[in-house]
This record gives C-alpha cells, sequence and structure tokens, in this order.
C-alpha cells in the first residue's frame, strides 16, 4: 500500500520539477541584440549596447588608456517593433535619442543631441533592411537628420526626407563612383585607396540622391569611418565630395579639397 501511495508522489514531484524548469526557461532573459564599436586609435575604447527580451537594455562606455580607465553603463527599457527600437516614455541615456534604426548591420540611434551608430555583432530579431557589403567595405552609410546634415547638401529647410538604398542601387553607386575616379584619374588616387562615406536622400525633386564624401584611408584607424562621419577641412585628394543621383543615373559637383 505504500509503494502505491509513494509512486504517485514521486510522478508528481518529477512533474512538477519539469514544470518548474521549464518555466525558468521560458522566463530567462535573453540577449536580442548585440552591437560594439572598439576604437583603438586612443588607448583601448569601446560603445557595447544590448537589448534583451525582456525589453530592458544595457549600454556600457569603456575607456582605457595608459592614465586612465572608466567603465559607465546606462540601464533602462525600451521596445522593438519592425526594425526600429524605441526609447519610449523616456529617451536613451546616452545622446537622448528618441528611437535606433536597424539597418546594414548597424543599429543607428535618431533624434538625440548627436549621431551616433554602433555595428551589430548579433541580432536575433526579423530585420529586414540590409545590404550585402561583402564586396563594398570601403562604403559606409549614414542616416539623414537634417539637423545634423543640413549643409551638406545645401537645400532649403524640410525639403529633404532620408531614404534607403536596396542592393542594385548600390551596386549602380558603385559603378558611378568608378566612373568618376576614372573621369578623373589625373587629379585622385586610386579608387580602392579610399573609404566611402554616402548619406541618401530625396531631394524636393522627389528624385534619390546620396552624398559621397570619399577619404583616403587610414592605415591607424581602419575601421572608424564606419561609426561617424569624419570632418576634415584641407587634405588635398585625399578628401573629395560628390552627389550621385540614382533617378537620373549620373555624379555632379564633384569637389576636390586644397591643401592645408
Amino acid at each position: 500500500m505504500k509503494i502505491k501511495i509513494i509512486l504517485p508522489l514521486v510522478i508528481l514531484g518529477l512533474f512538477s520539477q519539469c514544470k518548474e524548469n521549464r518555466y525558468k526557461k521560458s522566463t530567462q532573459k535573453t540577449e536580442k541584440i548585440s552591437a560594439i564599436n572598439n576604437y583603438n586609435f586612443i588607448g583601448s575604447s569601446s560603445l557595447r549596447f544590448q537589448f534583451f527580451s525582456d525589453s530592458s537594455y544595457v549600454f556600457t562606455i569603456i575607456e582605457k588608456d595608459n592614465n586612465h580607465n572608466k567603465i559607465e553603463k546606462f540601464n533602462d527599457f525600451c521596445y522593438s517593433k519592425n526594425d526600429t527600437i524605441y526609447f519610449s516614455p523616456s529617451r536613451f541615456g546616452y545622446n537622448r535619442s528618441e528611437k535606433a534604426v536597424i539597418k546594414n548591420n548597424f543599429i543607428e540611434f535618431i533624434g538625440g543631441n548627436f549621431p551616433l551608430k554602433i555595428e551589430i555583432q548579433k541580432n536575433l530579431l526579423q530585420t529586414k533592411n540590409k545590404l550585402n557589403l561583402e564586396k563594398y567595405n570601403n562604403y559606409a552609410f549614414f542616416s539623414f537628420e537634417e539637423e545634423f546634415h543640413e549643409n551638406y547638401f545645401n537645400y532649403k529647410p524640410n525639403t529633404v526626407k532620408p531614404a534607403d538604398l536596396n542592393q542594385k542601387e548600390l551596386v549602380e553607386i558603385d559603378q558611378i563612383l568608378k566612373k568618376c575616379f576614372s573621369d578623373n584619374a589625373s587629379k585622385l588616387k586610386k579608387f580602392d585607396k579610399y573609404v566611402n562615406q554616402c548619406i541618401v536622400i530625396i531631394n524636393e525633386k522627389q528624385e534619390k540622391e546620396v552624398l559621397i564624401n570619399s577619404y583616403c584611408k587610414d592605415p591607424y584607424n581602419k575601421n572608424g569611418f564606419k561609426y561617424s562621419l569624419i570632418q576634415m577641412n584641407d587634405g588635398g585628394n585625399c578628401n573629395i565630395s560628390l552627389k550621385i543621383n540614382l533617378t537620373k543615373h549620373n555624379y555632379s559637383d564633384l569637389s576636390i579639397s586644397g591643401m592645408a
């Protein structure tokens, strides 16, 4: 009789334990996005953004050099929808962004006090906006924000809208840019000596344009051009800019900087 009583109790105990383990597993916080920029040109510094299944995020800043070590963290909540993470009701703690857009294997923080872009290492979200840059690793793309990029295009306020590219347009940009370098070979270095930073817009005529700033590669900071726009006033043929019009399929406004 005792055996008959004990056996159901053992089975019930095992069932309860399995149920508890499944509950723990289902409620365990998992990392949905991990993005990091490593900066090695001044000491060893990094920015890291992590987004978790419970809608929490952690943003970590690490600064290291010979005389200085600092770690700073921001923790809060946000939510994802389509290819966008929204920081609501509060803004993103680091630069006060309202949202972050996931595209081209980067996460870009929009509507903040300054632009911020971090490279994605892990992404479990079902995002769609992604260019294949395997053959175009000298290109970097930045979302247009009028507050920061208005002067790049010299158009009337509120007449320019941000836009994105598809893979076919990326191929065309590369072809037109190479043609520009070929047409001006006597003034420029070889095409593969440059990195190309691009901002894509729809202009007031509803044409898709790409502003391209091309700079000579930096041997000491090979990946920095992917993270933020380079600011250079001089530089000669190591600092050129032009516009590519994907509606008209041509380039214009080529500018080669003077020397210091």
